[in-house]
This record gives C-alpha cells, structure tokens and sequence, in this order.
C-alpha cells in the first residue's frame, strides 16, 4: 500500500464520511493511526455483500494522494473468506490503460485483469460515492457469478 504524494487531511475527512454512510461498512479507521492517516480502512459486514461472504469481514481500503497537482487515489476491496479482490487505482502502474483503471483477482486461477476505467465525476468524495456504488451493486455481484461459472 501506498504511493507517491502528499495526503490532504480535510479530504480524508470526506472520504471517512463517505464510507461511514455506507449501508454496508461497520466500521471505518484511519490506518496506521488518526495522526499519521495513511490510508482509510472500511470494514464490511459479510452478511451485507451479495452474494453474503463470511465469517470474517471483508476490507474496503482508500488512499488519497496529490503529487504535481494529480490526485493519485486506490480504492480497493479485499474478501479474505473467498480470495476475492478488486479495486479501482488511478495512478501510473498500467499507463497503456489510461489514468483509471480497474483490477480484479480471480481466486481459482490468481489471474489479475485489468481495464480501463472511467469517472465523470473529480471531486474525492463524490469518485469515491460513486465506485462504492458501483463496486456493491454491480462488481462485486458480477464477478462473483462469473467465478462461479
């Protein structure tokens, strides 16, 4: 975890609103600690995914970064009970796929995929409402169905 960059504390404060307004987090800290604010780390509840994961609560971390006048940001979704994770990254690891893309792990096979992708929206708070939303109606259970398969 982590790149290049400076964080903005007050945007961190955004995007911890953000994930505390979220039907399926529980619970949402600062990591390592409050002071030095690395990262935020949501904790999902496994009965509120769908398809429902479990016992243990899968992980939704967010990092923010400004380097050059470029936010940098990882928004990334890890169940520990299947393998399966996914995220959406925009910084510089796969320029051929533009500033955004989106990666998953397929958990029967350990192949990543990625692709391109896209938000309409810039502002911290409202990209990461939006990939959220995304992420629990439309990623999550798709992927999910096509590992199935």
């Amino acid at each position: 975890m982590g790149f290049p960059g400076v964080v903005d504390t007050a945007v961190y404060g955004g995007l911890k609103d953000v994930l505390q307004r979220q039907p399926e987090v529980t619970a949402v800290a600062y990591e390592p600690d409050s002071i030095t604010k690395k990262f935020l780390r949501a904790e999902i509840d496994p009965a509120r995914v769908v398809p429902s994961t479990g016992p243990t609560s899968p992980t939704l971390d967010v990092e923010w970064r400004y380097e050059r006048g470029e936010q940098y940001y990882r928004i990334h979704y890890a169940d520990a009970n299947t393998g399966f994770n996914c995220g959406r990254h925009r910084d510089e690891d796969h320029p051929e796929l533009g500033a955004v893309h989106f990666q998953y792990e397929n958990p029967s096979t350990g192949e990543s995929h990625y692709k391109n992708a896209q938000f309409t929206k810039t502002v911290p708070t409202e990209v990461l409402w939006t990939a959220i939303e995304q992420l629990f109606e439309d990623r999550i259970p798709a992927l999910t169905a096509e590992e199935d398969r």
